[in-house]
């Protein structure tokens, strides 16, 4: 019997995030123990999930499709469109003394996600690939990019808490002026560890077991001759 291979989602996305080279797609194999934070409805089940799914504009990195229940208690499948970056990703840079401005991977992962989005909507093979009726539930979900480390790119220009100040003033800036109603999230992936960590999917262990070729069975009906 082989040794059983644990997987721990929270450890090891810990540890991608950690790291100093970029790691994307590594990073992006642990949105599947994620999906509750992905959706932003009630969900009775999850259908389908999609990496990398191919469109005339580009691959979409992450989709989620489920069933959702309205308050009326009526049921249909919704997709979540989600775009991804490493979390070795900086989402903004300086610009000046009080402000600071979205790095080119930052605008990158909104342009692709828009023209994914709108890709998908408006495709009939996608709707009928993961039975979606509907193209209003073809939804945005948003952008998971960066850490906490990686928030701002030199931003130990800045003195104190400032750095801190200045990145979420630009992030609520895009939020309330950029994404309104769009329904647009954007994630660290520092948010998806921390997720993992109060919501620990079961250990998933592998093991080898070996199993008789054949187990000879008597026949019910056979008659046993006592001597």
């Amino acid at each position: 019997m082989a040794n059983p291979e644990t997987i721990d989602p929270h450890r090891e996305l810990k540890d991608l995030i950690e790291a100093s080279e970029h790691n994307e797609l590594e990073c992006k194999n642990y949105l599947k123990y994620a999906k509750d934070k992905l959706v932003s409805i009630t969900v009775s089940k999850y259908i389908d999930e999609a990496e990398e799914y191919r469109g005339h504009s580009g691959d979409s990195d992450y989709i989620v499709v489920c069933a959702g229940v309205d308050d009326a208690g009526i049921e249909s499948n919704q997709a979540f469109i989600w775009e991804t970056k490493s979390p070795q990703c900086f989402l903004f840079e300086c610009d000046t003394e009080n402000r600071v401005k979205p790095t080119k991977e930052f605008i990158s992962a909104e342009n692709q996600l828009l023209h994914y989005y709108e890709e998908c909507q408006g495709s009939n093979q996608f709707k009928e690939e993961f039975k979606i009726l509907h193209p209003e539930d073809v939804k945005l979900g948003g952008i998971i990019i960066g850490s906490q480390r990686t928030q701002i790119k030199n931003g130990d220009r800045y003195s104190g808490t400032k750095a801190d100040t200045l990145f979420k003033r630009a992030l609520n800036l895009r939020k309330r002026h950029l994404y309104g109603n769009s329904g647009i999230r954007v994630i660290t992936w520092d948010s998806i560890v921390n997720f993992l960590g109060k919501n620990q999917p079961a250990r998933q262990n592998y093991e080898e077991i070996e199993v008789p070729i054949s187990i000879p069975i008597k026949p019910s009906n056979t008659i046993i001759q006592k001597n």
